[in-house]
């Protein structure tokens, strides 16, 4: 195996692991809208979110992560969740 088909396989098991948090989050995100639903509250939360993108930026500067990254890619989940509650 050569250095790049090691990193290449390493990347795939770091995927593996992305993949199956993202379920995960989804699994709970749900749980969130069918309970907004039944209480009648709004799908998107802008307070939430607000602090979400503060943690989100704050964890990405401690895991010398460029915090723009992990926002735009933070952005795109949050905005699916909202589509699926609304």
């Amino acid at each position: 195996m050569t250095e790049l088909d090691k990193l290449r396989n390493d990347i795939d098991e770091i995927d593996q692991q992305i993949i199956a948090l993202l379920a995960i989050r989804f699994k709970y995100t749900e749980e969130v809208g069918i309970y907004k639903a039944k209480n009648q509250l709004h799908a998107q939360d802008t307070n939430r979110e607000y602090q979400q993108f503060q943690k989100i930026k704050q964890l990405s500067e401690q895991n010398g992560l460029n915090p723009e990254y992990a926002s735009e890619i933070y952005r795109r989940i949050i905005d699916i969740v909202i589509s699926r509650h609304q």
